[in-house]
């Protein structure tokens, strides 16, 4: 179920000793709804203290509470864990308070280690892309750090999309999350008209260009690179040639690359998902989409969630005619999975779902870094994942 942001909310999941805090470093310390005598989520007083407020600093507090509901649950608490080594502070975990919530230790590290939070934010949103476009003909190089480099990929992702009537200005930001090289570009998209009030109330209409995002993400030990892009193919295969030319000094070439992704083998009712033991998992296939190899007609089967004993096979044998339309003749061209975490040497009970298309898109760049290097274990031992190994990477470098 997804998350919707609102500041009572907030208000009165955070512990007042930090709300006061936060008011105070945002300059409201002269604001005292009797701090130390309000209940807990009694939050009428200060809703009506905001409700009197000009709306730029309504917005600045506004804007504060929303970037701490973003981080306020596991996933975002898991993102400031791994965020903090990177700004020299270890052990965040034994530092923040036991018994706050995710809303308290969210606050928390805004309040104390605002580097902390801050890097915790861009690692958050880049673990919650979906549909990551992976190509794994790149060569394994060093990626260029140099404020150059950034700039000429700036330069050239602007031009590619003043095309469109976007794209004045770029910004390129770097990080490394999980041994993977991250280049955030930030060019500027379309300019929107809203519909605001204004100082007095008044209803007018605002012109703003706010900026879209471009990820790329490089294993250097791979010679990997995943694009998320909300832009057409042909776009995104020339964002890859910018990345490529200004960061890795490499020429992609025309050709399309081998797929990444295989799932054919999915659809055999013989093939093994039985993971070792000794790593506690159970997998299931949720989801597969089966694509007719002529005619383009596709259907998506699904299991019953509810039913421990249904499979994908069972459920393929009960919606396709497979005497009329054997398997054969269907390519699997989407398959959602879950993995199933059982405990194990303190890891808790948890599960994970994501998507894998043919022929290069995964969903599971949005998950843990634990799960996601067990999980690639198996895609690649079930060969799903068909990107190769370091050592035949160096191979097609040479050749």
């Amino acid at each position: 179920m997804s998350r919707q942001f609102s500041i009572p909310t907030v208000l009165r999941m955070t512990p007042n000793a930090l709300l006061e805090e936060c008011f105070r470093e945002l300059g409201h310390g002269d604001f005292d709804p009797r701090w130390r005598e309000l209940r807990s989520q009694e939050i009428d007083p200060i809703l009506d203290y905001l409700g009197e407020l000009p709306l730029d600093r309504l917005n600045e507090i506004e804007s504060v509470l929303r970037s701490v509901f973003d981080l306020a649950c596991e996933s975002g608490f898991q993102s400031l864990i791994e965020a903090a080594p990177h700004c020299g502070v270890a052990g965040l975990a034994s530092l923040v308070p036991d018994d706050l919530s995710f809303y308290g230790r969210a606050m928390w590290v805004w309040l104390h280690h605002r580097p902390v939070f801050e890097r915790a934010q861009v690692i958050h949103t880049v673990e919650h892309m979906a549909w990551w476009r992976k190509r794994n003909d790149l060569p394994a190089n060093e990626p260029d750090m140099s404020a150059d480099a950034k700039a000429q990929m700036e330069r050239d992702i602007s031009t590619l999309l003043k095309s469109q009537g976007r794209g004045k200005d770029c910004t390129v930001e770097t990080t490394i999350i999980g041994g993977v090289d991250y280049f955030l570009a930030y060019p500027d998209d379309f300019v929107q008209n809203v519909t605001v009030h204004d100082e007095h109330g008044r209803l007018t209409a605002e012109a703003f260009r706010q900026t879209m995002l471009i990820a790329f993400a490089y294993d250097r030990e791979e010679g990997t690179l995943e694009t998320f892009a909300k832009l057409p193919k042909p776009m995104k295969e020339q964002l890859e040639a910018i990345f490529a030319d200004a960061i890795l000094h490499w020429e992609i070439g025309p050709h399309e690359p081998d797929a990444v992704y295989e799932l054919n083998q999915l659809k055999n009712p013989a093939f093994d998902l039985t993971p070792d033991p000794a790593d506690r998992l159970r997998v299931r296939i949720r989801k597969m989409r089966l694509s007719a190899k002529y005619g383009g007609r596709r259907m998506l089967i699904e299991v019953d969630d509810d039913d421990p004993e249904d499979n994908i096979h069972k459920a393929i044998e009960e919606c396709v005619n497979l005497e009329t339309v054997p398997l054969s003749e269907w390519n699997v061209t989407l398959v959602t999975f879950c993995f199933e975490f059982l405990p194990l040497e303190g890891r808790k009970h948890g599960q994970q779902s994501f998507d894998v298309g043919y022929p290069r898109s995964c969903g599971l760049r949005n998950a843990r870094p634990e799960r996601v290097e067990l999980i690639q274990k198996y895609l690649k031992r079930w060969k799903i994942d068909r990107a190769p190994t370091p050592e035949t990477s160096a191979l097609a470098v040479g050749d």
